[in-house]
């Protein structure tokens, strides 16, 4: 177990060489730091945007709006995928709905909800939107996983179905779901710095980086998607901390 958590962080690290090294070469063969700025660039006005309180509101509130948009989409993928469990009509009405969400072309989404509701809004709403069909669909995959042996076991010796809820569909489908929910916490980052470009939402990473094309300064541009990338990917590892537990128990 620890050799292959060993190979797991070389993996990883030696991806991150990668892209790196393939960025210096990038930014070398284009030659124009204002334009194309290097890595070590990008680090030092990361560095300096680490000190200013300014970056670290904006970051704190897009990190809410993106942690937001994720619940919401996590607590209502969750109701529906159950009560479609318990309720066959209601899943099948669910899936062309989901299929439809599924669709919508998202920088339309964006705005129409720029016109309907306030800079603060748009965001958690459009990475609520569009990662809802990806959890729901995990989670009632993950429970048509389940076995019916298992199924037919609960429903001659089980109490309740509050108690078939936590002792096995809860946690027999957690695991697969969280896997899902992990790639879908970055998304809702990734959507929501996107969601408040356009929205210009005040205090924001996104109105910061509309900032940054509008001074033409690439080199702080590239500092806030460092910043971002992290961020999401640290989101992701969050919930793969959580999927974790759920398969130690």
């Amino acid at each position: 177990m620890k050799s292959r958590a060993v190979k797991n962080v070389i993996y990883t690290v030696a991806g991150a060489a990668l892209f790196v090294a393939v960025w210096c070469v990038a930014s070398a063969v284009y030659g124009k730091e204002t334009i194309f700025p290097s890595p070590a660039v990008a680090l030092e006005r990361l560095v300096q945007e680490l000190a200013s309180a300014y970056f670290w509101r904006g970051f704190a509130l897009t990190l809410l709006r993106s942690v937001m948009g994720f619940l919401c989409a996590c607590v209502l993928a969750l109701l529906c995928a159950f009560a479609g469990k318990a309720f066959s009509p209601l899943r099948n009405v669910l899936a062309p709905v989901v299929g439809i969400l599924r669709s919508l072309p998202t920088m339309s989404v964006i705005l129409f909800l720029v016109i309907w509701t306030s800079g603060f809004l748009t965001p958690v709403i459009i990475s609520g939107l569009v990662i809802f069909p990806v959890l729901y669909s995990g989670i009632d995959a993950a429970l048509c996983s389940v076995p019916r042996e298992l199924e037919e076991t609960a429903r001659l010796y089980a109490k309740s179905s509050v108690y078939k809820f936590f002792r096995i569909y809860l946690p027999m489908s957690a695991p697969p779901f969280l896997k899902v929910a992990g790639g879908a916490a970055s998304l809702s980052l990734k959507l929501t710095v996107a969601a408040e470009v356009l929205a210009q939402t005040a205090d924001s990473i996104g109105f910061m980086m509309q900032q940054t094309r509008i001074v033409f300064d690439i080199g702080k541009l590239m500092a806030l998607t460092v910043a971002v990338v992290v961020a999401a990917l640290a989101l992701e590892f969050a919930v793969y901390l959580v999927r974790k537990l759920f398969e130690y128990d």
